[in-house]
């Protein structure tokens, strides 16, 4: 996006200070309308940030706004996501659920992070974010239908 290698830490820590102010709001919001509701709001954060991006490309000083709306979508995700799986997984598998929690998520998160940036080296950056915007709008609609398949299942 053109930004000069010496403030890539600044825009870092963009993201990171968004990430930590965003998680409490989050939570709490988790708690009063529910965690997979919140999910999808931070599902559609990430496709906003993914349009930000084909729009501000090549702004490096739109660089910032990018990172915070990444930020937020972190701290959004990274809050919730784990709270989900306790609501769904017994005691005596909260661990293991836990431990494959991050190994898939882990695993998934290098594979698309390849993927989009290979997208981005041979296609551009707009394809690149089509990518993203599928897999948000995937996202987006895959925790719709759990919301609705699963609302008159109480978790444990």
């Amino acid at each position: 996006m053109g930004v000069d290698p010496s403030v890539i830490p600044i825009v870092y820590t963009v993201i990171n200070v968004a990430h930590t102010i965003i998680g409490i709001p989050a939570g709490v919001l988790a708690d009063k309308i529910g965690k997979e509701k919140v999910l999808i709001i931070g599902y559609a954060v990430f496709a906003v940030t993914s349009l930000l991006m084909a729009l501000l490309a090549g702004s490096s000083m739109y660089s910032y706004v990018l990172a915070l709306a990444f930020g937020l979508y972190l701290g959004i995700l990274e809050t919730v996501q784990r709270a989900v799986i306790s609501k769904y997984v017994s005691a005596e598998l909260c661990g293991i659920s836990y431990g494959l929690y991050n190994l898939v998520s882990g695993v998934c998160f290098f594979v698309s992070n390849m993927t989009f940036g290979y997208i981005w080296d041979i296609y551009g950056v707009n394809l690149a974010v089509l990518f993203s915007l599928c897999f948000s709008f995937s996202s987006i609609a895959g925790m719709s239908v759990f919301i609705i398949s699963y609302s008159n299942i109480k978790p444990i």
